[in-house]
């Protein structure tokens, strides 16, 4: 159980490093077409950039959810409380 967890939490840390890579490519290249007038800039990265944020913001979502779903075992065995008479 442990080591889909990990693998849930590595899932999760990449597809977020890709979006947010991908995000800052996206608004960075549309403020430079913005100021240097090129109006196909833009759409080159609506077609190449816009996509895979979008799968990769789907993924860190899906992986996102379900490892709010998954329990550490120290969660489930809850340490009883030490009772003094």
């Amino acid at each position: 159980m442990q080591k889909l967890r990990h693998t849930t939490n590595a899932v999760f840390v990449i597809s977020l490093a890709v979006l947010l890579i991908a995000g800052i490519v996206f608004v960075a290249g549309q403020a430079l077409a913005l100021v240097t007038g090129q109006g196909g800039w833009l759409a080159v990265l609506n077609e190449a950039v816009k996509g895979p944020a979008c799968i990769a913001a789907s993924v860190c979502a899906l992986a996102g959810f379900l490892l709010s779903y998954k329990t550490s075992a120290k969660q489930n065995n809850p340490q009883q409380e030490a009772r003094t008479p």
